[in-house]
Formats: structure tokens, C-alpha cells, sequence
């Protein structure tokens, strides 16, 4: 499977989920930038966090292309709103572009999937129990939070402590990617 990765300028999140994921795995990495130049190496915070995982990280930035686009199988934002503008831009491609999060996270998807059931609950007692309306907004407003929380920690301008809080975060969500990638194939 071809996977690309995708944050702001190129030079921390996804250079560091494409280091991770391809020691782990034998999937085709890329990563871009929404607004990335070409040519930059990643952070020092990411290539010092990497190195210390014992992961090599050779990265040279890129932007978001039609080409990558069209070369990637599966298309992983680092924040909604880089989703946002690339489901915006490349509206052929909205099937494969998502966050890291909502994609991996299998909590994710049962929240949504109970949100949307919620929804159409409150839409069925509108008119009858206010009480029961009152406990389904509750519950409606703690699913759209869990909903809403699908971005990867930004460590640009951090310290060593912030970037190695973004690797464990991005660890963590790529393995349950892979655990997710693995079912997928059997």
C-alpha cells in the first residue's frame, strides 16, 4: 500500500510518522507539506528524537502534489483542518484522505458511529421528553468531543521533551494503524 503523511511545512510530524512506519512495515511511505518547501531536512527536534529510537531519518521536504496524490493509496493528515484543505483541493480523492487519528483509532469510529445514533435519537424525542432530550445532548456534546480530537500534536519550536511527546503520540496511533492495515490484508 502506498501511504503518505501529511502536515503543515514537511519537517516534523510526517517526516517522523514516515521514519516510524517504515521501519515497522514494508508499506511505500511519502511524506508532504501543505505549505512545505522543497528540499528542507526535518527539525532537529525530529531527527534527534528519531535517533534516539534508533530510526534513520534522510528526509529531504515536499509539497502536496496531484502526482502524490494520485500515487497514494491512502492519504493520513496530522490535523483535521489539513484534511480539510486537501479533501477541498483534491475532491477526487476524498475517499482516501483522513487523520491518523480517525483512521487508526477504532474508538474513534465507534464514537462516530454512536454520535450518529444520538443524533437521530434526539431528532426522534425532539418533541416528546425533555428530560430524555436533555441526557441525549449530554451525551451528544461528550461524543462530539471525542469526535473532534483527531489531531497530532504540532512540536515545531519545542524542545527535545515536546518532540518526544509527539513520537509517542504518533507511535502510538501508527501502531494501531498497522494493526488495522494487518486485518485489512488477511
Amino acid at each position: 500500500m502506498n501511504i503518505v503523511f501529511v502536515c503543515t511545512g514537511n519537517t516534523c510530524r510526517s517526516p517522523m510518522a514516515q521514519a516510524i512506519l517504515q521501519q515497522k512495515t514494508d508499506h511505500s511511505v511519502q511524506s508532504a507539506g501543505i505549505f512545505a518547501g522543497v528540499g528542507m531536512p526535518a527539525s532537529p527536534g525530529t531527527s534527534e528524537v528519531l535517533s534516539e529510537q534508533g530510526i534513520s531519518c534522510n528526509h529531504q521536504s515536499q509539497p502536496v502534489t496531484s502526482e502524490l496524490m494520485a500515487w497514494a493509496d491512502l492519504v493520513l493528515t496530522m490535523t483535521q483542518s489539513h484534511r480539510d484543505h486537501l479533501k477541498q483541493i483534491y475532491p477526487t480523492d476524498c475517499h482516501k484522505i483522513f487523520t491518523l487519528k480517525e483512521y487508526a483509532d477504532p474508538e474513534h469510529e465507534k464514537a462516530w458511529t454512536a454520535l450518529k445514533e444520538a443524533y437521530a435519537l434526539l431528532e426522534e424525542t425532539k418533541l416528546t421528553d425533555s428530560k430524555e432530550n436533555i441526557d441525549v445532548q449530554e451525551k451528544i456534546n461528550h461524543l462530539e468531543a471525542i469526535v473532534k480530537k483527531v489531531d497530532i500534536s504540532d512540536p515545531f519550536g519545542g524542545n527535545f521533551m515536546t518532540y518526544k511527546k509527539t513520537y509517542q503520540e504518533l507511535d502510538k496511533y501508527l501502531a494501531l494503524l498497522i494493526k488495522k492495515l494487518e486485518n485489512k490484508d488477511r
